[in-house]
């Protein structure tokens, strides 16, 4: 007969799984932004297309953050997705997107970095900043020749704006919409030659 008292103690552990907290997290997260969706569809904010391509995406997100994105410009889904917290592994510290002759665009989620320089030459180029994940202090360079640059960001966060136009256009039509307090400022600089730069949220 084997001596109970030699054998381990079965010691239960109550430590959570590996991103058990992260994965509820983000389901809450998910749950939440069905239903922000959803009464965002049935009071015209959003059309069929968008509704269903946003609720597509939110399989694809993998953070609290990421699922805001897709909802912050919809009433009652709040500002916490430009707050002033980033979240998520930290920016690269710079990027470039080159674009000649030809159609750029960058939307749905996505990480800008500290620093993006954006070169465009008889092109067309289109970020769109609404669903993707943004650091403070980010800067977007620009230099446009004879190109289309359109930003568009989402309402309420604050962009400094300093192109410079030669024979061509600058404009800022973000500021219509009053800033949220503690968002991210993004600063948007550079050139436009015979050229059109343009930052405007979805509103404007």
């Amino acid at each position: 007969m084997t001596d109970s008292s030699k054998r381990p103690a079965f010691v239960p552990t109550t430590a959570p799984e590996p991103g058990r907290a992260l994965a509820l997290a983000v389901e809450e997260a998910r749950e939440r932004a069905i239903r922000v969706l959803s009464d965002g569809y049935a009071y015209d904010a959003l059309t069929e297309d968008e509704f269903e391509w946003r609720l597509g995406q939110l399989s694809l997100t993998n953070s609290p953050a990421e699922v805001q994105a897709l909802i912050a410009d919809l009433p009652g889904a709040g500002a916490t997705a430009i707050s002033g917290a980033y979240s998520g592994p930290p920016p690269a510290a710079s990027e470039r997107i080159r674009a000649l002759m030809s159609d750029v665009r960058r939307d749905g989620p996505w990480r800008l970095p500290q620093r993006l320089r954006v070169s465009a030459i008889m092109s067309s180029v289109r970020l769109d900043l609404r669903y993707a994940t943004i650091p403070p202090g980010c800067v977007i360079e620009v230099s446009a020749i004879m190109a289309n640059v359109l930003i568009i960001v989402p309402p309420g966060l604050p962009v400094e704006f300093d192109v410079s136009p030669v024979m061509g256009s600058a404009r800022n039509d973000s500021w219509r919409v009053p800033a949220i307090a503690g968002a991210p400022l993004v600063r948007v600089a550079g050139s436009a030659v015979m050229a059109e730069v343009r930052v405007r949220d979805p509103r404007s």
